[in-house]
């Protein structure tokens, strides 16, 4: 549990002039889900991907055929045509940040090392990072899959009880 103190306007007794004391209100703590920790992580630094992919873009060293890999990325990532739509909260972020890593690390692998090096640098990224990131993404891409089977197999089941008793006194 963590606390919050909420001081409303000091309100005054009258009698004795004495404020009245902050009220403390427990707030349970959110439950600690290590998959969707790794996942904000790698959301918190997409505008870490972004700044490297416009300055690998920028870059004069970097050949043609890797800015045109970052372009057609970006352009996906953009997009309001999506294979999971965006209105669906984490899974529709999901194969965006996987097509934006994938583009990236594409990218760097294909750029000369010593420019790969300072574009990653410059950014404050690592090769691990892309690593780290993509995994988080897999994981909770199965973690959601895995919730969904669970919440479908619940409602088909309470579906079935249901029928069961409207139909089976028949």
């Amino acid at each position: 549990m963590t606390e919050q103190t909420v001081r409303p306007n000091q309100v005054s007794d009258q009698s004795s002039g004495e404020s009245s004391p902050p009220i403390v209100i427990e707030v349970p703590a959110p439950e600690s889900n290590p998959v969707m920790e790794r996942f904000w992580v790698a959301v918190r630094r997409i505008p870490r991907y972004i700044f490297l992919g416009t300055h690998l873009v920028r870059d004069d060293r970097v050949p043609k055929k890797v800015k045109a890999t970052i372009a057609v990325g970006g352009a996906y990532v953009i997009s309001p045509i999506d294979l999971v739509p965006g209105l669906i909260p984490v899974a529709g972020q999901l194969d965006d940040l996987v097509v934006l890593l994938v583009a990236l690390r594409r990218a760097l692998k294909a750029c000369p090392p010593e420019v790969a090096e300072e574009n990653l640098k410059r950014a404050g990224l690592t090769m691990e990072d892309f690593d780290t990131d993509l995994r988080a993404v897999k994981d909770t891409a199965i973690w959601l899959a895995r919730k969904g089977m669970r919440a479908t197999s619940r409602m088909a089941a309470t579906g079935g009880r249901r029928l069961r008793q409207l139909f089976g006194n028949r």
